[in-house]
């Protein structure tokens, strides 16, 4: 199957998620982590001072500029977090990849 006979749902479900996924991980590459200006958190814009997440974008990107320690005291959870999102677009082009054997996916998505 050619690109020309796909269909926007199919090029929807081969793309949409890792296009996303990857926006996530290169997010903290333009921020600043020691500046606390803006927060993405919507929580926190709420005025709630508990939130599990907080901190995870500034702990990202500590990891980008490899201060591990700021890292892990910013948030114990990046280093992880960078991982799992990483191998989930692994896996989504690992299916993108097979997606024209019909042995290994079924044809009609």
């Amino acid at each position: 199957m050619t690109l020309g006979e796909r269909s926007i749902h199919q090029l929807f479900f081969l793309h949409f998620e890792w296009m996303i996924l990857a926006s996530i991980l290169m997010i903290p590459l333009f921020i600043n982590p020691a500046a606390s200006t803006f927060t993405f958190c919507v929580l926190s814009q709420a005025g709630i001072d508990i939130c599990p997440g907080c901190g995870l974008g500034r702990s990202v990107a500590y990891l980008y500029r490899g201060d591990f320690a700021a890292s892990f005291s910013m948030h114990p959870l990046g280093i992880l977090a960078v991982l799992v999102i990483a191998l989930r677009v692994v896996q989504i082009f690992s299916r993108n990849r097979n997606f024209d054997k019909p042995d290994v996916y079924e044809k009609d998505i």
